[in-house]
């Protein structure tokens, strides 16, 4: 058994995440720092904080340069980040110290962090998004075709709310994080397309918190989709998601603040927004299944009005 079966070499595809997977590694979260820390050169640029010719060059290499990960390891443990060690590996391989000087300047290392968090988590949302509206079509038709109505209605009326809290969520949760000038920080959320909140919340984790709250609650609303007493695997292993979600969102308390809460978000956030994208897919081939095998014989009715309700919320758009 490895530490985690989201990537063991014969456990993975139980518990496969998708395109979710992918978002949570090292080479995406130094991908995404890298282009926190050319954006950021660019709006200081722009704004006159730092020579333009310095800005324009961090920010093409931001694009361009390849840090490899290990490298980075013993710093990170000493400075318990590892942005201060990407920003020298950045720094060398830019091989012109006059314009790497500027890199992370008047900036927190944490700043770098949150942002580029921020940037994977917005990619996570849309991909839980899409996956959610093909489960919801999914449900509306099997709930339309007379297969296991019951069933499908109670976990997509569960669905629903989720779904639409998405777009409001993205607002609140999604935003940028850097601490002094006020029009800085607009400037950058602009151009990283994350809201500007106004404040600095590197310490008190609201968006992040908020985002895994999210997870949480659609990984238990999709376990609603298995039948009582069912036992297959794809049921089986929803309810193990089901209380992994709760597992790891019972890992953020609200008293954490500092270094401790970044740690515990390290060690919980990622399990938690990958137990999710597996969920989703089990909750798809569960219901792929029973449009497949679910026979349409006589059982419980439900009132044709609520019925077309459920279908037009679900294929709406």
């Amino acid at each position: 058994m490895t530490a985690t079966p989201f990537d063991s070499a014969h456990l993975h595809k139980l518990f496969a995440a998708g395109e979710i997977g992918k978002l949570f590694s090292d080479s995406a979260e130094i991908r995404a720092m890298m282009i926190v820390l050319g954006t950021l050169a660019k709006v200081q640029g722009a704004a006159g904080v730092i020579p333009e010719t310095a800005a324009k060059a961090i920010h093409r290499a931001s694009l361009e340069l390849q840090v490899d990960p290990r490298g980075l390891a013993e710093q990170a443990a000493r400075d318990g980040s590892p942005v201060p060690a990407l920003v020298e590996a950045f720094a060398s391989l830019m091989q012109a110290p006059e314009y790497a000087r500027y890199l992370l300047h008047d900036a927190r290392p944490q700043d770098i962090e949150d942002s580029a968090l921020m940037l994977r988590l917005r990619q996570a949302l849309t991909l839980y998004g899409d996956e959610l509206d093909t489960l919801l079509d999914q449900l509306a038709a099997l709930a339309g075709s007379g297969r296991q109505p019951c069933a499908a209605l109670s976990c997509g009326r569960s669905l629903l709310p989720l779904r639409d809290a998405l777009p409001e969520l993205r607002g609140r949760a999604l935003c940028v994080s850097l601490g002094g000038d006020t029009a800085l920080r607009a400037a950058l959320a602009e151009a990283l397309n994350l809201a500007d909140p106004g404040r600095d919340w590197s310490e008190e984790r609201s968006g992040p918190r908020a985002i895994a709250d999210w997870a949480a609650q659609l990984t238990q609303a999709l376990a609603l989709i298995r039948a009582p007493g069912e036992t297959g695997t794809e049921a089986a292993a929803l309810a193990s998601l089901w209380v992994h979600s709760s597992a790891m969102r019972s890992m953020f308390p609200s008293a954490q603040c500092g270094a401790a809460a970044r740690f515990t978000e390290w060690l919980a956030l990622p399990q938690l927004m990958l137990g999710t994208g597996a969920a989703l897919k089990h909750a798809r081939a569960l219901a792929e299944e029973r449009m497949q095998r679910a026979p349409t014989g006589p059982g419980k009715t439900l009132e044709p009005e609520a019925l077309e309700r459920f279908i037009a919320a679900a294929t709406r758009g």
